[in-house]
């Protein structure tokens, strides 16, 4: 039987009683439950719990508890025993260890600086006993390497912005622009696109919603004393029909692409969106339906698998790759002419 939260929660305080006193009564793990939990706990709940870290299997604790009537309280017969004390097993040690290497990869991401320290004692201790034990450090796995992209160090005050709606202001240089313009935004959401961060929030001169990149930041950002708009930003269902950090606010187009028998199993095992819907699958193609807004990511993407796919509709999008298409070819044909 799967464990919930709450039974790991009660599990944890039962053991942290047992282990300070020498004795508790029933009514004091029940008190000290609670005050985790934030509500009451019946007796045969109580009950339920000392009887699985005694006994349940799955849970492995085989806790030494007995109740002392002398004492009306639970004890641990042997004083220097408790759950934390327990050996991980394989499979605990094989999750941590790939945890672990997981996050070795954000370790110069400023958000994660704070918790750096238990970071490290968790990477210090898997490693350690992989070590006594002679095995490699998951020398079979390679994670994808991001690369650290210019903005991160701005994310815990940004967090703390949003969390306590404050209105902040910073310098934000466009890439197609030669100078970098001052910017005062009441922050909503943080998103993360393809290894880089973005800011979307309120802007306060134009009181409409706008999307900022993180890594075309210029300076520091500073707290403003003007009124938090509590706007009710809602990101599932302002992305809903996008694709990318783009979100017009306009009607969703219904868009299907034919692809490759080959490069269709690719989408159909890892959907471009989540209305994608099959509408024809084929010895020769598989057709899909989606329902969105074709943004600039969209076409790009769309770019990205070239002859492996085609613009059934809507027209203009079909017409639009087209074109993008027959501009490449000429590329390639004037450097062709040059050549010879």
């Amino acid at each position: 039987m799967p464990l919930n939260k709450e039974a790991l929660i009660r599990y944890r305080v039962i053991n942290r009683c047992l282990v300070d006193y020498r004795y508790v009564s029933k009514a004091r793990l029940m008190e000290a439950c609670k005050d985790a939990l934030d509500h009451e706990i019946g007796e045969r709940t109580l009950e339920q719990d000392i009887h699985d870290m005694r006994f349940n299997r799955h849970l492995g604790f085989e806790a030494p508890i007995e109740y002392s009537k002398e004492y009306d309280g639970y004890y641990y017969t042997d004083r220097e025993y408790s759950i934390d004390n327990i050996p991980i097993n394989e499979d605990d040690l094989g999750a941590l260890a790939f945890a672990a290497t997981l996050l070795d990869q954000y370790k110069n991401v400023e958000i994660f600086s704070t918790f750096s320290g238990a970071v490290q004692k968790i990477v210090d201790a898997v490693n350690i006993r992989r070590l006594l034990k002679e095995e490699s450090h998951y020398p079979f796995v390679e994670f994808e390497t991001a690369p650290l992209v210019k903005g991160s160090e701005y994310l815990q005050l940004l967090i703390r912005a949003i969390r306590e709606k404050r209105v902040i202001s910073f310098e934000y240089k466009r890439f197609d622009a030669e100078k970098s313009r001052r910017h005062v935004l009441h922050p909503f959401h943080l998103k993360e696109y393809r290894n880089r961060w973005y800011l979307i929030g309120l802007n306060h001169g134009l009181q409409t919603i706008r999307t900022y990149g993180l890594d075309r930041f210029e300076g520091g950002i500073s707290f403003e004393s003007i009124p938090f708009t509590d706007y009710s930003f809602d990101p599932r269902k302002y992305f809903r029909s996008t694709v990318g950090i783009i979100a017009p606010q306009e009607a969703a187009s219904r868009v299907v692409l034919r692809f490759s028998r080959h490069q269709g199993q690719y989408i159909i095992s890892q959907p471009i969106h989540e209305s994608q819907e099959i509408l024809e699958e084929t010895a020769d193609h598989v057709t899909i339906s989606l329902s969105l807004v074709p943004t600039h990511e969209l076409i790009m993407l769309i770019l990205g698998w070239g002859a492996e796919i085609e613009v059934v509709e809507p027209e203009f999008l079909r017409q639009d790759i087209q074109e993008i298409h027959y501009s490449s070819s000429q590329i390639y044909n004037s450097q062709d002419n040059i050549e010879k």
